[in-house]
């Protein structure tokens, strides 16, 4: 009687833990082992001329690059409101952007496998003079142009991101989806990209 006892409480302990375990399960989130997601604010203002920050979604952090044409260990770089990608001009990896348009950053599930397009020479501005603004050549994405508009006020410019999402072909040539949120920091000081991503590191387009 005693040995039927323990064998019906050791029972009971079982679907007790087997039901625990499965709710345990289910509160987990479900998320694609691959896909690898993050939100990042650079960590300095850029310089105008050709001063920029490279980025490498693969490492998942900014990266020092000495030869930014030669490398293949960046993915996409910043310079003030310009933006490169690791491709044509800028690079000789696989890289490129696709502009997706004004949508919802969840609506884009899949990254297309045409379409992107390669840097090229862009002019930016290398300094402000008592004269205006002083130009000059680099290379970049011309994807990106209009991605922050600078509005003035009264109580100075203001910088306001187009809320456009761009895939991003990566050096490699795998994919990242990119929504460049704003042009501030946590402390509100301007000239500090804040981007979210969403990066496929297995051989595959699914974003989401």
């Amino acid at each position: 009687m005693k040995n039927l006892q323990l064998v019906l409480v050791a029972l009971f302990g079982l679907i007790i833990l087997g039901s625990s375990c499965k709710k345990e399960d289910a509160e987990q989130p479900q998320t694609n082992g691959s896909l690898k997601s993050g939100d990042i604010t650079l960590s300095r203002k850029t310089d105008y001329g050709n001063d920029w920050i490279y980025f490498s979604f693969k490492d998942a952090k900014e990266v020092v690059i000495e030869d930014y044409q030669s490398s293949n260990d960046w993915d996409i770089a910043f310079n003030r409101y310009n933006v490169r990608t690791n491709s044509g001009e800028s690079g000789n990896a696989l890289g490129g952007a696709y502009d997706v348009g004004k949508v919802d950053f969840a609506s884009v599930t899949l990254a297309p496998e045409t379409g992107y397009t390669v840097d090229d020479t862009i002019q930016i501005v290398a300094a402000f003079t008592g004269q205006g603004v002083e130009w000059m050549t680099s290379t970049g994405n011309d994807v990106f142009k209009g991605v922050i508009d600078m509005e003035y006020g009264n109580q100075g410019p203001s910088y306001i991101a187009n809320d456009h999402i761009y895939i991003i072909k990566t050096a490699d040539g795998k994919y990242a989806k990119l929504w460049i949120k704003s042009y501030y920091n946590d402390a509100g000081e301007s000239g500090f990209i804040n981007f979210k991503y969403h990066y496929q590191s297995a051989v595959s387009n699914d974003l989401e």
